[in-house]
């Protein structure tokens, strides 16, 4: 008699099909693709969203568009909820997979009653990790909270999140850390100068552009050429700032205008405010780039304090390292070559894949790289999967 498994049929479900979170579904559906899976995409566009968002994913993946999430989100929640559970009735999949706080909260009270469905959440990044706002953090929290009564599998993007998701649930949150494109492992190091500091993401709150502004003002006041680059966009408040302080700011560029501004970089640099897991970080790790990040969820759980780059608490550390790195050669290759090989460790495209065939119960033995469920007192686990309160 045949024991194998029914084949999965998975629905991935978000707010925010754009930027990271979509790289991240991208790689996902791919690995899922590979092994046979059907699958459903249900989601919405943001400002970021590729026009042509049908083509970032396999041929036999089925898309659902949904109201944006703006406003006071009514349209959004309506349309959403009425999507997933049509889609639950009537597809009747193995998985739902629910992707950033939103959708992973109304995704949740929507298939609170389900206890039947395997249901995944992957916060990619948490949203109460903003310290500057205490007010808004508590609300966000008690709604993570509410919601982690639910029926849902926490799923993290990295060991920091994954602490915090096991605490907060109550349940061992399987850590599926972000791959990076293979493309980024073949950035050459032949054009760089020692003059070029780069950050690559959305301008916005969370990556505290009004931080990158003040390095390049306290490092400019000490080396004038030295060039800061922000490659995208965002917020016009915060891009004001960015071109006050001297810094030049790209607008959105395509993969291989990413790639070619770390191909010309020296130095990386992250100054947000929260993260999950930064794809921005891991793709700079994985050009050979030593990074400068804030010490905050994500960015620590990337980067090696000395090893790979700097952890710092502090701008005037923070200011300390880039320019000391800037003016050493020598150190620079050395934290670049630990970060290109952590990248390789941890983040690559066959490691991912691995730990995707773990997650969703593709293999009988686990893979190695896959971050197996092992038993509850062992360290790797602890590691893994966060410590329980």
């Amino acid at each position: 008699m045949d024991k194998s498994p029914p084949p999965l049929r998975i629905i991935h479900a978000t707010e925010c099909l754009a930027a990271g979170t979509l790289q991240v579904m991208r790689a996902l559906a791919g690995v899922l693709d590979a092994a046979g899976a059907a699958q459903v995409i249900l989601y919405s566009r943001r400002e970021e969203s590729p026009p042509d968002v049908a083509a970032q994913f396999p041929a036999a993946v089925r898309l659902i568009e949904v109201p944006p999430a703006r406003g006071n989100h009514a349209a959004f929640v309506r349309g959403f909820t009425r999507a997933l559970r049509h889609e639950c009735a009537h597809w009747a999949p193995t998985h739902v997979h629910l992707h950033s706080s939103k959708a992973g909260f109304v995704g949740r009270f929507a298939l609170r009653r389900q206890s039947q469905l395997k249901v995944l959440y992957s916060p990619h990044g948490l949203s109460f990790l903003d310290n500057a706002r205490p007010v808004a953090n508590a609300l966000r929290y008690g709604l993570e909270r509410m919601a982690s009564q639910w029926n849902a599998t926490p799923v993290a993007c990295g060991t920091g999140e994954g602490e915090l998701l096991a605490k907060l649930t109550q349940r061992r949150a399987f850590v599926l850390e972000n791959p990076v494109d293979d493309a980024f492992f073949s950035v050459s190091d032949a054009a760089r100068q020692g003059r070029t500091v780069v950050t690559v993401g959305r301008i916005s709150r969370q990556k505290a552009p009004e931080r990158f502004a003040e390095m390049a003002r306290r490092v400019l006041a000490l080396h004038p050429d030295v060039r800061f680059v922000w490659v995208g966009d965002g917020d016009p408040h915060g891009r004001a700032q960015l071109e006050a302080a001297g810094c030049e700011v790209t607008g959105w560029v395509d993969k291989p205008g990413v790639l070619d501004h770390l191909a010309r970089a020296d130095v990386y640099l992250q100054t947000s405010r929260w993260e999950g897991m930064p794809l921005s970080v891991i793709q700079a790790m994985a050009a050979g780039l030593p990074c400068i990040v804030t010490d905050v969820v994500g960015n620590r759980d990337a980067v090696e304090h000395g090893v790979s780059g700097y952890v710092v608490a502090s701008e005037v550390h923070m200011a300390e390292h880039t320019v000391a790195l800037l003016d050493d050669e020598t150190a620079r290759r050395t934290l670049g070559k630990a970060s290109r090989l952590t990248a390789k460790n941890r983040f690559s495209a066959e490691v991912f894949a691995a730990r995707v065939r773990a997650l969703y119960g593709l293999v009988q033995e686990p893979e190695p790289g896959a971050l197996p469920y092992l038993n509850h007192s062992s360290a790797l686990e602890k590691a893994c999967y966060g410590t329980p309160a």
